[in-house]
């Protein structure tokens, strides 16, 4: 499907045949809109890709991109992909700890960011990691000790000056995901899985070359990437990016923007349902919803029935490039079922020995494919990560638990492990948990996802103080916000005396549950 495509010249491709048309339409948070054309924004990827080379940008060095929502994320991360680097998107709630882990992981010295960021690179220990970081916004405004991107890009040529080879199967980006572990790992993008990833879900949802894709999904999310960015480039199409996500704004957005598709967590559904209804809801163009994570039956009939909109349920983890399975667009759907498995891949269920299980029994879901064409190379430096990530035989092991019918759809059941799922971010409890006995006067935590009707699962810590500690829950709520991105923070706080143990002293973590 890819064959030795890259995305560089996939993006070359569709400059080249459809350069007087639309790409970006950026909705910032006050509802202006800024649009460029194809090839007005290649000579900006141009410019950005040169400006990289005159800094000595080497062929695979990783950059970081600390940024938010903004049109300067897609220019990096083209820019990069023209002169053969890779890049590093990092969640823009991240505080100094998980900034440095990622940089020390991978040896990062370049790092672009925007002016709110920056007081953690000029600021130690993050000041000793890097070179001057590379600012968006105004040059005049940015503090001593900071290069500016835009004043960097103005000095720059249109045409790219170097032009290096750079293949399919060349790294091109690393996505940090959490798991059950305490620090998050990266999942190695290759070209191909890029582009494979944009072609698979322009088959799932039916684009056409000139649809448009509205998207408020982060940037530095592999929904982003893959789900939307990429779609429109490979079919030439519209890319509407929103700045942030707004309950309150988003379907006026989609309806006043004219989009064919978007995509959406349950979250988002959630709270689109709490606002007050409108006489215009209906009147838009979307063919359908691609959505993920779990909506009760009666959640989705509301739904659909108040946007007159179908959902396409699927499944898919940064790991897996794509959604592995998605509805179909015509005939039966077998809600809640995910769908069968696209193009590429094989799903079997199995069970806790590792032994294959017959259509209707839950066990550990796991994917057939092509480590770096349809499924991630895996983890960066973590050889036995990878290894429990993907087998010998090519099947990545989801830890997801699930079950299949005799017909092959497949119906997701839960996350296994201690993953807490939170508005689509995955947090890690251990990582949790391990800020929260930093503390001195905190003997001992568990932390666990609790029921959230809004956003799936709340962060709820069990904490048991030291004797005489007078230690509030506003004050642990105060520790955790410089040290945690805001999702991680738990928002319910219980103090206990003891945990249930088992006989190794390990907190039952099921009986919290």
């Amino acid at each position: 499907m890819v064959g030795s495509r890259t995305l560089r010249s996939q993006w070359d491709e569709t400059v080249r045949c459809y350069g007087r048309e639309p790409f970006l339409e950026y909705i910032s948070v006050d509802d202006q809109v800024t649009a460029w054309t194809y090839q007005e924004f290649d000579r900006r990827v141009k410019q950005a890709a040169n400006f990289f080379l005159e800094l000595g940008v080497a062929r695979q060095e990783l950059v970081a991109l600390h940024l938010h929502n903004t049109p300067e994320y897609l220019v990096c991360w083209l820019a990069l992909a023209q002169i053969g680097a890779v890049s590093v998107p990092l969640n823009e709630h991240y505080q100094q700890p998980e900034v440095r882990y990622i940089l020390n992981k991978c040896g990062i010295r370049r790092v672009v960011t925007e002016p709110c960021a920056l007081p953690l690179y000029l600021q130690p220990p993050l000041r000793a990691l890097v070179d001057r970081p590379i600012s968006i916004g105004d040059e005049a405004d940015l503090p001593e000790g900071t290069i500016s991107l835009e004043a960097g890009m103005a000095r720059q040529g249109e045409e790219l000056r170097e032009v290096r080879p750079v293949e399919s199967d060349h790294l091109a980006a690393i996505l940090f995901t959490s798991g059950t572990t305490r620090h998050p790992k990266g999942a190695m993008y290759t070209h191909c899985n890029i582009v494979y990833g944009g072609l698979i879900h322009v088959m799932q949802m039916g684009m056409e070359h000139g649809d448009r894709f509205l998207s408020s999904m982060p940037c530095y999310h592999m929904d982003f990437q893959e789900m939307a960015a990429m779609p429109a480039i490979c079919t030439g199409s519209t890319l509407l990016m929103v700045e942030h996500y707004s309950a309150r704004r988003f379907w006026s957005q989609v309806c006043r923007h004219r989009a064919q598709f978007t995509d959406t967590m349950s979250v988002m559904n959630r709270t689109m349902l709490m606002q007050p209804v409108q006489p215009w809801e209906k009147d838009h163009c979307l063919k359908q919803i691609y959505f993920s994570m779990g909506l009760s039956d009666e959640e989705k009939e509301r739904f659909e029935e108040r946007f007159r909109v179908s959902l396409l349920n699927s499944y898919g983890m940064t790991e897996t490039v794509s959604g592995v399975t998605c509805a179909p667009l015509t005939g039966e759907k077998r809600w809640p079922s995910v769908g069968r498995p696209a193009p590429s891949y094989c799903i079997k269920i199995v069970d806790e020995a590792g032994q294959e299980l017959p259509p209707g029994q839950v066990g550990e879901i796991c994917v057939h494919g092509v480590p770096g064409r349809s499924l991630v190379l895996g983890y960066y430096q973590d050889e036995e990560a990878t290894a429990h990530l993907i087998d010998r035989s090519g099947w990545l092991h989801s830890r997801d638990r699930g079950y299949l019918d005799a017909d092959g759809w497949l119906y997701f059941v839960d996350r296994d492990g201690d993953m807490i799922k939170r508005s689509g971010e995955n947090v890690s409890s251990l990582e949790v948990e391990c800020v929260l006995t930093s503390h001195p006067d905190i003997v001992d935590a568990a932390v666990v996802g609790a029921p959230d009707p809004i956003r799936d699962q709340a962060v709820k810590a069990y904490i048991q103080l030291g004797p005489g500690s007078a230690l509030t829950a506003q004050e642990i709520e105060d520790y955790c916000a410089s040290r945690l991105a805001k999702f991680k923070r738990p928002t319910i706080i219980e103090f206990v005396d003891d945990f249930p143990r088992t006989a190794t002293g390990k907190i039952k973590k099921s009986r919290l549950r």
